[in-house]
């Protein structure tokens, strides 16, 4: 089970007060961390959560980058109060945002965190101090785990925590093994690697950040997942899934990804989920009993793993079979994404 640490949340009818609070991020002139806030900015309660809990980090020398595509107008006041940089993207993909973050940093290491995502306070002293430790690090991350509160409440937000997380595992991984395990929501580079490489890939809807990954490798760099350097993730349940895995069609029939599967577990499991899903269709018609002994199979292994994984031993279990709808908005999405991307091919 995952082990308590107090969430960073502000709530809603805090905005105001939290502006004046002694720990208000100050300007600095030569941050050592440039912290890139990429948002569409319709999620105004959860992006004010976010840059409350960066304007709390015990670490002081940074910069708020945030990159928009719809002003927040509400959250005026908190940007101005914050010092925080705002600059609009006109492009629909998170990578185009991120990089133009990235191009307008001021400091050396620059850290990505999502609108949906929380910084406990000492999130930015563990990333520094772990770069002056590994120097030969160019690339860290770190777990995006689901909110205590929210796993207590919400049985489908409890079931998506437990099986990502089981995906990102609690232990510090290296270089191949940490390629998936790092996700755009808790990630910091040196900058001097996106000039070394290139940028994000702007084309990409999403599985940029994993793209980016995969060249980190390719080019001899180092990348680390510290179990140590957490942030809070709102989990946004099945619609989102569905969006998400549809906007990663580019990534998964990308053979650079194929071919990596075998060293990161997280693309092998979609491979398989795939094959899987195309044979029980092909089965269903020709003996419904076989159909049935292979679903209930893979599914009983799947929450048996999971179960082990993330230690769950008491009677949250019987939430793990709505995983069911979780997967079948995956997969719904993925193949959603690919008819959408055959037709737009065809008509052009």
């Amino acid at each position: 089970m995952q082990k308590e640490v107090n969430n960073p949340s502000i709530l809603k009818e805090d905005y105001d007060r939290s502006c004046a609070h002694e720990n208000t991020v100050k300007k600095v002139a030569d941050p050592l961390i440039s912290v890139v806030l990429a948002t569409k900015g319709n999620k105004e309660e959860l992006l004010a959560r976010c840059i409350n809990s960066l304007r709390k980090q015990t670490f002081q020398e940074f910069e708020i980058i945030l990159v928009y595509s719809i002003f927040p107008k509400g959250l005026s006041a908190l940007f101005e109060t914050c010092n925080i940089v705002t600059l609009k993207e006109n492009s629909s993909t998170l990578g185009a945002a991120r990089n133009l973050g990235v191009k307008h940093a001021k400091a050396e290491l620059i850290s990505f965190i999502d609108d949906d995502a929380e910084a406990p306070e000492n999130w930015l002293s563990k990333i520094f101090l772990t770069f002056k430790r590994y120097p030969s690090v160019t690339c860290l991350g770190g777990p995006n785990l689901t909110p205590l509160e929210e796993r207590e409440k919400n049985p489908l937000r409890f079931t998506l925590g437990s099986f990502a997380e089981s995906r990102i595992g609690q232990s510090l991984c290296l270089n191949k093994s940490a390629v998936a395990k790092i996700a755009g929501c808790n990630v910091t580079y040196r900058k001097e690697v996106f000039e070394k490489i290139g940028y994000l890939n702007e084309t990409f809807r999403s599985g940029e950040d994993w793209e980016f990954h995969l060249r980190l490798i390719e080019y001899g760099y180092q990348l680390r997942f510290d179990p140590e350097i957490t942030v809070w993730h709102h989990r946004q349940g099945l619609k989102h899934a569905f969006w998400n895995m549809s906007r990663m069609v580019s990534f998964f029939l990308s053979w650079k990804t194929l071919k990596y599967s075998k060293y990161e577990s997280f693309f092998a499991s979609f491979y398989l989920t795939n094959i899987l899903f195309l044979i029980l269709i092909i089965t269903v018609f020709f003996s419904p009993l076989v159909f049935a002994l292979i679903l209930i199979s893979a599914l009983l292994g799947h929450f048996i793993f999971t179960a082990v994984r993330t230690k769950t031993y008491n009677w949250r279990i019987i939430y793990f079979p709505l995983q069911i709808l979780v997967t079948l908005a995956q997969i719904m999405g993925f193949y959603y994404g690919l008819l959408k991307m055959i037709a737009f091919k065809l008509l052009h």
